[in-house]
């Protein structure tokens, strides 16, 4: 579910930006390439890459000089989300992230 994050009407270009927390959806490695690993040995190989993809998308994001506009990038888990805080125009531009599958404001995730 691809979404358009507005900015808040009362923010204007010397207020204090809007921050939203979205939700990302980041690739990972598919089902077959998982089957023949333990339990355990795919939660370490999922947790990895979603530590790799985290790393990939703060370099991203210090790249494209969104770092005063990015709050936090959560933790990396054995999922492929992360949870960000940021503001409704970085959320837009994180949809082109490498490895940014979807993009999912917080209160509307189910």
């Amino acid at each position: 579910m691809t979404q358009k994050f507005v900015q808040n009407p009362a923010s204007a270009k010397n207020a204090t930006p809007t921050f939203v927390n979205v939700l990302l959806e980041v690739e990972r490695p598919s089902p077959e390439e998982l089957a023949h690993y333990s339990r355990g040995e795919r939660y370490r190989l999922l947790r990895a890459n979603v530590e790799a993809q985290r790393k990939q998308l703060q370099q991203w994001i210090a790249m494209h000089n969104l770092s005063d506009e990015v709050r936090s990038v959560s933790p990396a888990t054995g999922f492929n989300m992360l949870f960000v805080e940021c503001t409704p125009h970085a959320a837009q531009e994180l949809l082109h992230a490498p490895g940014v599958i979807d993009i999912t404001p917080v209160d509307q995730a189910d």
